[in-house]
Order: C-alpha cells, then structure tokens, then sequence
C-alpha cells in the first residue's frame, strides 16, 4: 500500500502499476493527517468548498466543541508504504452545486470526518431558467462546469483522479483510500476482459482500456432496449442467479414502456448493468475527453434530457465502437490465434459475452470515429456493477440493509429475510474496509472519543448490499418512488459518524496539514 497526503487541499495517492495481470499493485495510499483547506481560489463558476464545510456545522451546533486538539498520539495508524518513484497524483473531489441546502452539507460533512479532499463545487450561485432546455440548463451546466475545472489542470495532473459525485442526494460512507483501491481493481478486472475479448494487440492498438468508472443501475434510462446504451453495454459481472431463479426477468408489459413512474419496482430481480450519473470516478486525462465530447452532443442535442443521457449515449456509442475493433480484430491472423487462448481458464467466454449489435449502429459508430481527431470511439468508460465504489438506490429499493459485520446473528437474519444465496452473502467484512483507519481515528486526541476511537470497521453499521455482501463507498440516494427521497433525513442517523460527527468534524478541521 502507500500513502495520502494532504497536498494543496488534495489527497495524494501512488499509482504503482496497473497491468491486467494482476502482477503488481494497482493503487498505493493509506489516510494520513488531514485538515480543512481551500482547494482553490477560483472565481466564476468553480468555488472552493471551505465555507461551506463549515455549514455542516449546523447540524451539530447544539453539540460541545472539543478544544482537545494539541495533543498527538505517538502512535500514528500507517500502511507501508511502497518506494515513490515519481510524483504523486491526487484526488479532486468535485460537487455541481448552485446553492445552499441541508443535503449538500450532508456531502460535505460526511467527506470531512472521512478524510476526504476538500471539494470544489462547480456552478455555485448559478440559476437555470432557459426555458428552451431542461430543467433549466442544469444538465448542460454540470457538464461544461466540470469539463471547465479538469480542461483548467495541466497536462501533470493527468493521473489525479476526479471523484464527480451530484450534490443533493449523496452520502459517503468509506475512507478514500478503500474507494482508490476499489477503483483500481475494478479496472484491473474490465482491462484483462477488455484484453481477451479483443485481443492485447488491438486494445493496445486502438487504446482500448478503462479509466473512468461510472455508478450503474438495474434500468436503462432514459434510452429505448433498441438503443445502444441499453443492449450494446457489457453484460453484468454478477453471478446469473444473485436473485434467484427470476434474475433478469422482468414483466412483459415493461418492454416498451419509457414511463417513469411505474407501480411497485419491477425491476427488483434485475442485475444492475446500465450507466447512472451520479457518481464517477476516473483520471483528469479521461475526463477531460469524455467531457469535451459530452459538451459537443449536449450543444447539438439541445433538449437532451439529462446529463445522464449524454453519458450513456457516449457510453453505448463506446461499446459499439469496441465491438468493431472486435470483428476487425477477429478477421487478422493474431485475432484468430486470440481467439484459441482461454478465459479464466475456460475455453468459451462467460455467457452472453456478446449481443447483438445492430450493423447499422456500427456503421454509425465508425463513421463518428473517424471524424475525430484520434480516430477511434474510446473514453474509457465502465460501470461498477457490484456497487463497490457508488450504490445507486433506485430500482434496488430491497436490496439494502444496515449491517453490522461483527453482529453474526444480525448477518444471518438480513440474509434469511431477503433470501440470499448463502455462497454471496459476506459473513465478514472485506479486507479494504478492515484495514483501512478506523472510523474514528483521528490524528490528534478527543477526550470525546474515548470509547469510541478504537472501534473497528466491524463494528459500526454499514449500508450494505446483502446480495453481494458489499457496503459500498458511496451512498445515492436516487429512489424516488413512494417518498423514499426522505430517506435522506430518516437513514442519516444511521450512519456510523453521525453520533460523533461534530468531534470528527472539529478533529478534522484542526488537524494539521
């Protein structure tokens, strides 16, 4: 592992390797010291978020203050750290946010007590009232303000990573350090099957890789089955039967329908496949692509609904693209002796590896990649199909409980209720959690603590996916039917910082930098 450091308001990490083999390690980091710091000095739509971390305060206002911030344990929580060879790069956590609301400062809280960077919300002050756009223009405005903050680092900040999450319905739950490392991961899995579906040849021909992970969901939206953003995307990595023997199936009547309002949740026993926008984390170098190119579509497009029907658009247009690069692939000498290698061992790909692709999409597709300036459809996105980095709440409704990994009756009994198949549910909790810092360690010392700061991951409640077993990074709250946006206020005593949030938040902005 490696270190985090605070630098200029940014968590520092090392990148060690990432190869698909799995060789080497992918991130390096660990939660050192952190402190409350402007990000930047921007004007415009790009502000710093340190005023407003302070508004978190107000939640906790009727909380004593500590004042037992100068002394520092001798004992400081690290990981070893592997040799840095070259210059560390950070991570920008970036908000779109036009005002103030108790919501966002939920964000901002639950990023401080966790050591988070301190964010930059974009679009602060802004009002969207263009009648000829939707929803004023907000869409459009958190694409071309985001694209404006990573187009303004240079080219020495293309490793930093940019965690782009919405600013009224997200909570974080994880340190940042589990969240790198899951990111790195993820892609390390997507770039060995990238590798075998094409070829190491072509993918690294046509730079073909994953770099930015996107949050999924279990419905497309708002495209139709017969567009690419919904069949032409990668099948879901999780196990074929995770809801049983109904898992996929869905009522017929669904097949058409672009209603947004349906009765009860039909998509309940759906692995989660297709792109949501509320949470992303990927490279500045990604980034900046996959934005500049979301601006162009969102400027031709007009009245495109959302910024989610950008990215998905871009997305599926990707994975058609890929498929291209597959079939020429396959037409070479390399590509034929590819295709004898196994995968994971077995000599045919995992089922359903490949749908149907519409020929007049690729068509389409290469028509577009070749009027641009690399000549390829790449951006290098995926989703997070486990939920691991950012769970997205809509459509999995059922799918969630708060879990408390040391309480094993607890475990069992979640599982028994939603009738989990005992080879996915986790009777313990996973190693990037575990070893990451305790939940309430802090580096200086809170008598207000005591009892408290030596509390193991184990042992305070995660939301917790309980067919996968997995308590996610990042909390969406994007459920909207039947009131369950007031989840935001009934689930927030829930979370394990709430009951000492004003300490964690004190330590934090004390905490030297």
């Amino acid at each position: 592992m490696g270190l985090l450091d605070r630098v200029n308001g940014s968590i520092a990490y090392q990148k060690v390797s990432s190869n698909p083999d799995g060789s080497s390690l992918a991130p390096s980091g660990g939660d050192g010291a952190t402190g409350l710091k402007g990000l930047l000095a921007r004007q415009g739509r790009v502000l710093t978020a340190f005023f407003l971390a302070v508004g978190a305060l107000l939640f906790y206002i009727g909380s004593p203050v500590s004042d037992a911030h100068a002394s520092v344990e001798g004992q400081v929580p690290y990981q070893n750290a592997t040799k840095i060879t070259h210059k560390p790069s950070q991570l920008h956590l970036v908000i779109p946010a036009s005002k103030e609301d108790p919501n966002l400062c939920k964000v901002f809280l639950s990023a401080a007590v966790l050591g988070y960077p301190a964010p930059v919300v974009i679009n602060w002050g802004q009002t969207f009232d263009d009648p000829g756009l939707v929803e004023g223009g907000s869409h459009l405005a958190k694409i071309r303000g985001v694209g404006e903050y990573v187009n303004s680092l240079d080219s020495s900040h293309d490793e930093d990573l940019v965690l782009m999450v919405d600013g009224y319905d997200i909570w974080l739950q994880l340190r940042p350090q589990t969240l790198i490392d899951r990111f790195f991961e993820i892609n390390r899995k997507a770039d060995a099957r990238i590798q075998w579906e094409l070829g190491k040849e072509a993918a690294e021909k046509n730079g073909v890789k994953q770099e930015i992970v996107f949050g999924c969901q279990k419905r497309c939206w708002p495209w139709k089955p017969s567009d690419p953003p919904c069949y032409a995307v990668p099948n879901s990595t999780l196990p074929e039967d995770i809801y049983g023997p109904g898992t996929d199936t869905l009522p017929d009547w669904l097949e058409d329908t672009q209603d947004v309002n349906l009765p009860g949740n039909p998509f309940g026993l759906t692995r989660q496949r297709f792109l949501n926008s509320g949470g992303a984390v990927g490279t500045v170098r990604a980034f900046r692509k996959l934005l500049d190119q979301a601006l162009k579509l969102a400027e031709v497009e007009g009245n495109f609904g959302s910024d989610q029907y950008i990215f998905s658009h871009i997305f599926g247009d990707q994975e058609v693209w890929r498929e291209a690069v597959r079939r020429d692939s396959a037409n070479t000498a390399q590509g034929r002796l590819h295709r004898l290698q196994p995968w994971n061992g077995q000599r045919d790909p995992p089922k359903g590896f490949h749908s149907h692709f519409i020929p007049e999409h690729i068509t389409e597709v290469r028509q577009k990649a070749a009027a641009t300036k690399e000549g390829n459809y790449e951006f290098g996105i995926g989703v997070d199909h486990e939920s691991q980095i950012v769970l997205n709440t809509v459509f999995a409704e059922e799918d969630t409980e708060w879990l408390t990994f040391s309480n094993t009756a607890q475990l069992v009994a979640a599982y028994s209720a939603h009738g989990v198949n005992p080879a996915y549910g986790a009777a313990e909790l996973s190693g990037d959690i575990a070893t990451s810092l305790p939940p309430y360690w802090t580096f200086s010392h809170e008598a207000e603590l005591e009892g408290w700061r030596n509390r193991k991951w184990d042992q305070v409640p995660l939301l917790t996916n309980v067919f996968t077993g997995i308590p996610p990074a990042i909390i969406h709250h994007n459920a909207h039917r039947d009131g369950l946006k007031s989840r935001r206020e009934s689930w927030w005593p829930l979370t394990h910082y709430h009951p000492r949030a004003r300490t964690l938040l004190d330590a934090y902005i004390y905490a030297p930098v």
